[in-house]
């Protein structure tokens, strides 16, 4: 009995570790993408015109808080808004 719970208990921390790496991993090509995405912006932009850089602030904000498809919504927004061209996503192993 105790053989087996210890096996189950392996088995449940192997998949948890998997999908915490997994997780980090595509939180990382998240904020990639945010920061992508902001420093084309900013490299355009700079610091002019307050109401484009409040946009593109809270886009790299809502990024930094976890909420990846706000924050890119928002800077691609910001660069649409600006007229500049919005770069497709860089694909990686895992978005194959």
């Amino acid at each position: 009995m105790f053989k087996q719970t210890l096996s189950a208990l392996a088995g449940v921390a192997f998949v948890v570790g998997g999908a915490s790496a997994t997780f980090a991993q595509a939180s990382e090509e998240n904020m990639a993408r945010c920061q992508q995405l902001y420093s084309l912006w900013s490299k355009h932009n700079g610091t002019s015109g307050y109401g484009r850089v409040l946009e593109a602030d809270m886009g790299i904000e809502h990024c930094r808080k976890g909420e990846f498809a706000v924050g890119v919504k928002q800077l691609k927004a910001a660069l649409n808004r600006s007229q500049i061209p919005v770069p497709p996503a860089v694909e990686t192993a895992n978005n194959r």
